[in-house]
């Protein structure tokens, strides 16, 4: 009987741990993909840049990121913008901190983000992590 409460504490123990961890430690971070479009913000304090990642074959698809530099945080890169990609895909910067994004065609994920503030996730697995809604408002194609 001690030996079965012992498995089960210890069970218990990892299953909190794992939980822990994948919700404690997730970052909104995509690296790879065929870098397109880069863009200065109007003050030069950031830059973004597109990627395009394309998946599955001749029957697959292609999702689209948008990364930014901060500049200023020793050009630190942080993925704001996560979606697949639609028929017309731009960028612009509206003011400093202002990202415009536009994603059309088959659907609309476009979106106006606060650097440092907002990042968007179609698919909205990083808005159900406590680490980036600690720190972001957090969007997805479910909440725009």
């Amino acid at each position: 009987m001690k030996k079965y409460i012992i498995i089960i504490v210890v069970g218990i123990l990892a299953v909190f741990s794992y939980l822990t961890y994948t919700n404690l430690t997730y970052e909104f971070n995509y690296d790879s993909g065929v870098k397109d479009e880069e863009l200065i913000s109007p003050s030069g304090n950031y830059t973004a840049q597109v990627y395009y990642h394309y998946y599955g074959g001749a029957a697959g698809g292609v999702n689209v990121y948008v990364n930014v530099i901060f500049h200023l945080e020793d050009d630190i890169e942080r993925t704001v913008y996560y979606s697949d990609a639609k028929t017309f895909f731009h960028i612009k910067w509206l003011d400093d901190d202002k990202l415009s994004i536009a994603n059309i065609g088959g659907g609309d994920r476009s979106i106006v983000l606060t650097v440092g503030k907002d990042i968007y996730d179609e698919t909205g697995k990083a808005c159900r992590k406590y680490v980036i809604n600690k720190k972001y408002s957090c969007y997805s194609k479910n909440s725009v």
